[in-house]
């Protein structure tokens, strides 16, 4: 039966920090907060009340101290609340302090620039010509075009099976191997409907002229109109594997899920080189030129 609801257990390998407490403060219940915040709120406080007692700020007007230790508390709470990944706050301070300067925010791409900035933004190294990828952490991937089963049309018992056929997959999926969804709105694939145009060229028996201006007529729709100005949307799914290894078993749980159902996943296409580049053109560049060569 599908669940109504989902939860990430936590690990049995998280740090000691990450340990969450579950407390009561005059009878009401307080939400479970980590170690590490309630040390940092902890030590947030301690450091405020030395510093408003022990520094030169002691020195200072009872007006100034309030105003210290009003603005103190207010940041050192700030600082440690939690992000929705259940990290502090605190920890996004040096990627700010970093995104700060200009140059840190400004990446040129034009061909005459250094490509530094934009490598650093794509971090692919290679695309191999089956389609493999690898990227600058050494991890390896491929891209997979899926096609699924979800719909608005569904009757309650599809969209349960549905459910439970997804939860089963994500139960044997491995934790060395990422799953990237990518939804992007490219123009149409025809490759089927001209192929079958071509076929039809191949079998006509009579090479009447109206007979081949028609074909050519409906080839230069497809191309010109249906494969050129008619957006589609189109799902991708990018299997990046810590190793080589992890990018096999990811491969082959996938594979294995095509093969036992098609509930979650009815078809899935593994992209080559021109394929890959073609999809990674709409995520970096857009439809009008070509960015990988």
């Amino acid at each position: 039966m599908a669940r109504h609801s989902y939860k990430i257990p936590a690990p049995l390998n998280r740090p000691f920090l990450d340990h969450e407490i579950s407390f009561s403060v005059g009878g009401w219940q307080v939400p479970p907060s980590p170690m590490k915040q309630i040390l940092f709120l902890g030590g947030g406080v301690l450091v405020t009340l030395w510093a408003a007692t022990t520094t030169f700020i002691k020195s200072a007007g009872p007006a100034l101290i309030v105003l210290f230790v009003v603005w103190s508390l207010i940041t050192v709470f700030y600082l440690g609340g939690l992000t929705r990944t259940r990290e502090l706050r605190f920890m996004t301070v040096p990627a700010l302090l970093a995104y700060l300067p200009r140059k840190a925010r400004l990446v040129l791409t034009r061909r005459s620039a250094d490509p530094s900035g934009f490598y650093s933004i794509v971090g692919v190294d290679d695309v191999t010509e089956n389609g493999a990828i690898s990227f600058s952490d050494g991890s390896l991937g491929q891209v997979y075009l899926v096609v699924g089963s979800a719909s608005y049309l569904l009757f309650d018992e599809d969209r349960t099976s549905i459910l439970d056929r997804v939860d089963s997959f994500w139960r044997k999926v491995p934790t060395s191997c990422e799953h990237v969804f990518i939804t992007t709105k490219e123009p149409q694939r025809i490759y089927h409907q001209v192929a079958n145009l071509e076929r039809r060229n191949q079998a006509l028996q009579v090479r009447d002229p109206d007979l081949l201006e028609l074909q050519n007529e409906q080839y230069d729709i497809l191309t010109g109109h249906v494969g050129g100005k008619f957006t589609s949307i189109h799902q991708y799914v990018l299997l990046k594997g810590k190793s080589a290894d992890a990018l096999r078993q990811g491969h082959l749980v996938l594979q294995a899920e095509v093969e036992g159902s098609s509930l979650m996943i009815k078809e899935v296409t593994m992209l080559g080189r021109d394929e890959s580049h073609q999809m990674l053109r709409i995520l970096y560049q857009g439809t009008t030129e070509s960015l990988l060569g």
